[in-house]
């Protein structure tokens, strides 16, 4: 392998990165356009969370997938299939008259994204020299930080000055030109083999995972002992158990339940998952309270979280370097501490103004960055080299499942608040707002407690 990166291998790193970023993009900016959406749809807060916790909830579905994907069909076929999966969501997202085919629209999008992101790396693994393989994963991580950190800022000043379709026809333009790119310079990273597609393992994940969160945001209107939540909620794991039934002797599973027996592992994937609830909840959150509450505009919103998704970054990167030299349980303590400081103000506050959101969120969100990465890297490496790849697509699916669970918390609590309690749209926001701030305080609290008895105190490297 030639020790230089050709144009041709930027350019298809940066086609396949684009399919990834624009998915970002739209779910962070689309973020600050919720109170909007409520009024031109005319539904509830719990409904419009469904915008996002559904896109990432087929991401969740799509990743377990991608292994069994990469095998049968060429990597610029599965490009142009997540790309026209995700430009026929956006078609449909800037045209639709209505809520629920604006949820159609964002589950293909969902579609592309969750068949377009792995493929970034997949090509940096595949194609990049060592000498530069840390230097491409950094801005293949820096890509996708960087849709974190603009989505707020370029869905608020768009819907501002234009309207929210916009965000849509934007990425539209963008989304063309990383197409005809990435059929110029996507080239095979491996060889086609015939392989037998695990249709029963993944149904059954699928619909698990698919049940549990629609039992979850019915909590909005219905009792917890209806069928619509505790009925969908048995059904649900009654799935997740013949899955594991069935996936536990299968040595080549989409997804391998076995490890969840090695308690290091599983018990930093609960800290990770956590965490991701956190913030998902938080960046729900923080757009309609400013908005509402605070009366400020969308592009307000935007800019008033864009801080926390800066220090996100940058405390990632220094995690990172923690991480080299000290091990994990550094960062991972710091990030938690951090972030439970956050939460405390916030709590403390009460009335909370845009300035004391900026600088409590900023405060949290870097704490975030701090522990987030630390605690996947740390959970990767207790376990053998020859299971990374099923832990880190473990890693990867409940990502996205605890960042829907995240959103899906945040608006089923201030829907609850503002309409099983009456208290208006307003009120209901804020009472909604401290009270998910309590919630989300305790699930950190419980990490801190986990990490202190789980992260290895000495340095142990993959």
């Amino acid at each position: 392998m030639e020790n230089r990166l050709s144009f041709k291998l930027i350019m298809a790193i940066l086609s396949a990165g684009m399919l990834s970023f624009l998915g970002i993009l739209d779910e962070t900016a689309t973020t600050v356009t919720f109170p909007i959406l409520i009024n031109d749809f005319k539904i509830t807060t719990d409904q419009v969370q469904w915008v996002n916790t559904l896109v990432l909830l087929v991401i969740a579905t799509i990743v377990p997938i991608s292994s069994q994907i990469r095998l049968r069909w060429s990597t610029k076929k599965i490009f142009i299939i997540g790309v026209t999966f995700f430009i026929l969501g956006l078609i449909i997202d800037i045209f639709t008259p209505r809520f629920d085919l604006l949820l159609l629209g964002r589950a293909f999008q969902g579609i592309g994204t969750g068949i377009g992101l792995p493929l970034m790396y997949n090509i940096i693994l595949a194609k990049v020299p060592k000498s530069k393989l840390g230097f491409m994963m950094g801005i293949g991580t820096m890509i996708t930080a960087c849709a974190v950190a603009l989505g707020p800022v370029f869905g608020g000043i768009v819907t501002d000055y234009l309207n929210w379709r916009w965000i849509f026809i934007i990425s539209i333009f963008l989304m063309i030109i990383g197409l005809a790119t990435g059929i110029y310079s996507i080239m095979q990273l491996n060889e086609l083999k015939i392989v037998k597609f695990k249709y029963l393992q993944w149904l059954l994940l699928a619909a698990g995972l698919v049940l549990l969160m629609l039992g979850f945001t019915n909590l909005a209107k219905k009792n917890l002992l209806s069928w619509q939540v505790l009925g969908i909620w048995v059904i649900g794991i009654v799935s997740l158990i013949i899955w594991i039934k069935v996936s536990m002797n299968d040595t080549d599973a989409l997804i391998q339940p076995r490890l969840f027996t090695n308690v290091k592992f599983s018990m930093q994937l609960i800290c990770y998952c956590f965490a991701k609830i956190a913030t998902l909840a938080l960046g729900f959150i923080f757009p309609i309270y400013i908005q509402l509450v605070n009366h400020g505009s969308v592009s307000l919103a935007g800019w008033i979280v864009f801080p926390g998704a800066v220090v996100d970054a940058l405390m990632a990167a220094l995690a990172g370097k923690l991480y080299d030299k000290k091990g994990a349980r550094l960062p991972i303590i710091l990030g938690i501490c951090m972030s439970l400081l956050g939460l405390s103000l916030l709590i403390i506050s009460g009335n909370l103004s845009n300035i004391e959101i900026l600088i409590f969120y900023a405060i949290y969100y870097g704490g975030y960055g701090m522990c987030f990465s630390s605690l996947m890297t740390s959970g990767l490496v207790s376990i053998s080299k020859k299971n990374h790849a099923q832990g880190n697509a473990i890693f990867n699916t409940l990502q996205q499942f605890s960042g829907a669970v995240g959103t899906a918390l945040a608006g089923t609590i201030i829907s609850f608040y503002q309409q099983k309690l009456n208290l208006g749209q307003v009120f209901g926001t804020a009472q909604g707002t401290h009270f998910t701030f309590i919630i989300l305080l305790i699930l950190i609290i419980i990490n801190l407690l986990i990490s202190l008895k789980f992260v290895p105190k000495s340095i142990k490297k993959a």
